[in-house]
């Protein structure tokens, strides 16, 4: 448990010393609460709704072959600006960077299941701008993190890496939500 709150309040830590249980427990945990969590709560809503099998299978695979896919691009995207990091490194680290997908995905399932308690209410509506900055803020400092610490790029290639990544992530988050995962697994 110690580790795992270190992974939280120094992540810069946490990804040189390479925790990669608590990475991929962090991805599993993102993973789940973005296609089983979903399903329930709209099972517990709708009472004419059936949790789809198939499809939940399909959306865990398809999570776990985005989060293999990011790692990969970004250990290329790296690799071409002068890391030395091995591509199992990225796989075993960048789990650490997703507390704040578990949230997102939290917020996300709730939100849209029960929609009507947060329709047309101010307080509600800056509440969860709130958390979804926040949320958005806490994983751009976590990449980061992690471009310096485990990657080990500084000044024009950080930024060079950074730059192409961020355009990558978007594109992936995009075709994330086209297949069905609506918090990105990235």
């Amino acid at each position: 448990m110690s580790l795992f709150f270190e992974a939280l309040n120094r992540p810069g830590n946490a990804y040189h010393k390479r925790y990669k249980g608590i990475a991929w427990l962090l991805v599993a945990i993102t993973i789940l609460m973005v296609t089983v969590l979903d399903s329930v709560l709209r099972k517990a809503s709708d009472t004419n709704f059936q949790i789809d099998g198939p499809q939940l299978l399909k959306t865990i695979v398809l999570g776990v072959a985005s989060y293999l896919l990011i790692c990969t691009v970004m250990w290329l995207v790296c690799k071409c600006f002068g890391s030395k990091t091995n591509l199992q490194s990225y796989i075993q680290t960048w789990g650490i960077s997703f507390f704040p997908n578990i949230i997102c995905s939290i917020t996300v399932a709730i939100t849209e299941v029960y929609f009507y308690l947060f329709w047309n209410s101010p307080l509600w509506g800056m509440l969860l701008s709130i958390i979804f900055v926040g949320v958005l803020i806490w994983k751009i400092i976590l990449y980061v993190l992690f471009l310096r610490e485990v990657a080990g790029l500084v000044k024009a290639r950080f930024l060079g890496a950074f730059v192409i990544i961020t355009i990558v992530i978007a594109v992936m988050a995009a075709l994330n939500g086209y297949v069905g995962l609506k918090t990105p697994i990235l």
